[in-house]
């Protein structure tokens, strides 16, 4: 039986809140995996795919943008920017928006940007690819 709870949760709605067994998300600085008995954590979430192991023993993916994620007494919180489930993602639209997303990074190379300016055109592109590559591989 799971003891570790995992609730995700967006500015417009709760998207999930589950007993489950295991979690990987993107954090900033990399990919974290978390299973009951992990240590008190806050840290800042990246773009990228989570996959939840739930507790019934299937699992669910999720492209998650931006946020925190919180880890404290058995309940993980991923409070995200933006978190879609993967069979939910049209893949046509990720594609679409990936391909502009890196037009906007090439075009970007051309003149001068300040450094908030970089660091968005950046998010919304690892954003974009991380969708696409979710959607990919649900239809694979």
């Amino acid at each position: 039986m799971a003891k570790l709870r995992c609730s995700i949760v967006t500015p417009a709605e709760s998207v999930m809140d589950a007993p489950v067994n295991y979690v990987t998300f993107e954090a900033w600085d990399g990919q974290r995996g978390v299973e009951s008995g992990t240590s008190p954590f806050l840290v800042k979430l990246g773009a990228g795919a989570a996959r939840i192991d739930l507790a019934d023993g299937s699992s669910k993916r999720y492209a998650i943008e931006g946020g925190f994620a919180q880890m404290q007494g058995g309940a993980l919180t991923l409070l995200a920017d933006a978190a879609i489930l993967a069979e939910s993602i049209d893949l046509a639209a990720a594609e679409r928006d990936l391909s502009a997303a890196n037009a906007q990074v090439l075009a970007a190379n051309e003149k001068p940007l300040s450094l908030e300016q970089r660091e968005e055109l950046e998010r919304s592109q690892r954003w974009a690819l991380s969708r696409a590559a979710l959607a990919r591989t649900v239809r694979s």
